[in-house]
């Protein structure tokens, strides 16, 4: 990426950093002027000073919007990067990540190493949409992952690409730990799309209707429908703006939220026959499994949503779908009501989320997976 010269900070160059020259590493305090003499010291003085500035965000993981603004100005290549099976929010904000940078006048891309689900066809230029980088590492801007482990099987498989690149953590959620370079972190908002309507702002980029869409896009799902709790006044008048610019909020609520296709019916139905009950109806739980998966023709993506849908039990303070991803590896979506906090419950497996919606990983079966969280929650 592109770096203000030493003494100008926050300004860009107008040509790449030289090994042999000066290289800007981003930190909480600014800019980090190095001086080099060779290719190999100014690599090794660059993951030095990424690993300091890494342990002090790790601290304090919300970065200055006008840092990370200058981030943007100054990259040549922006990769944007959804977490693995992607939702709304990530697409979303990797799509309009992508926007904004190609406004700025860099090359970008959107990479999503689990595809993109069909529903979400409406998005301007999703078809381009990559499993892997094709652009050289520059800023890499993961959106809404909570961690580094979020982002998924990418970051391994990809693991020299990674090391080269800058990395720019944008993400909503209240057990994100500050993983990037330079992170923007903003838990009181919806969705990680709503914290980028801050960014677009802050670089005075107008609000068009292709990146209104994007935006609403992920805001919508987050709030479901602007119904969850974390939905505040500044939520809806973020997406009164967005609607205003050209967002169809008509089409991306039926898309994402209204409409079903057969086979994802059919498949929810075989879930919804199996839910089950526990600590007196307290707990409210189904199971997705890779034969209802194969019987209904659906792939993961099809059961997004069911999660919300379960809240809908009368009496439940704790609702679990579990995703059966492997013989000893669930992924469980815990959603809860004022009686538990899903982070902390979530954080007890490895996971994190917010206080109402958390998820989690748990090397086991899903039956002993079941066993196990239900074993953790603590209800009076």
């Amino acid at each position: 990426m592109r770096a203000p010269p030493c003494g100008a900070i926050g300004a860009a160059m107008d040509t790449t950093v030289s090994s042999w020259g000066a290289s800007m590493i981003p930190s909480p305090g600014g800019w980090q002027c190095i001086q080099s003499c060779g290719a190999s010291e100014t690599a090794e003085q660059e993951r030095m000073a990424m690993a300091t500035a890494a342990e002090k965000l790790a601290g304090n993981p919300t970065a200055q919007l006008g840092e990370i603004a200058a981030a943007l100005k100054a990259a040549r290549h922006v990769t944007a990067i959804c977490h693995e099976n992607p939702d709304a929010d990530t697409i979303g904000a990797a799509v309009a990540v992508k926007l904004m940078a190609e406004r700025l006048g860099a090359q970008a891309e959107v990479v999503s190493i689990d595809g993109i689900p069909p529903v979400f066809a409406f998005l301007p230029g999703i078809s381009e949409v990559r499993t892997h980088p094709a652009l050289e590492p520059g800023l890499a801007v993961l959106c809404d992952a909570a961690t580094r482990e979020r982002v998924g099987r990418i970051v391994r498989e990809q693991a020299d690409w990674f090391a080269r690149a800058t990395l720019l953590n944008i993400d909503h959620h209240i057990s994100n730990n500050g993983f990037g370079h330079l992170n923007l972190v903003d838990p009181t908002a919806v969705a990680t799309c709503e914290v980028l309507v801050h960014l677009v702002d802050e670089l005075d980029l107008e609000l068009d209707a292709p990146l209104a869409t994007a935006l609403l896009t992920g805001i919508l799902r987050d709030s479901n429908g602007f119904s969850d709790h974390a939905t505040s006044g500044d939520t809806l008048r973020i997406a009164a703006r967005l609607v205003d610019a050209g967002g169809p909020l008509a089409l991306i609520h039926r898309s994402i939220l209204s409409e079903l296709p057969y086979p994802t019916l059919a498949l929810w139905g075989k879930m919804l026959a199996g839910m089950g009950r526990a600590a007196d109806g307290q707990i409210v739980y189904a199971t997705l499994t890779q034969a209802m998966l194969d019987e209904t023709g659906t792939r993961q993506h099809d059961a997004d949503g069911l999660a919300e849908f379960l809240t809908r039990a009368k009496g439940a303070a704790v609702t679990l779908l579990l995703r059966e991803l492997g013989p000893s590896e669930t992924r469980v979506s815990i959603r809860t009501t004022d009686a538990v906090d899903a982070t902390r419950l979530a954080a007890r497996f490895g996971g994190g989320g917010h206080v109402r919606r958390a998820g989690c990983s748990v090397p086991l079966a899903a039956a002993e997976a079941l066993q196990e969280i239900v074993k953790a929650i603590e209800l009076s």
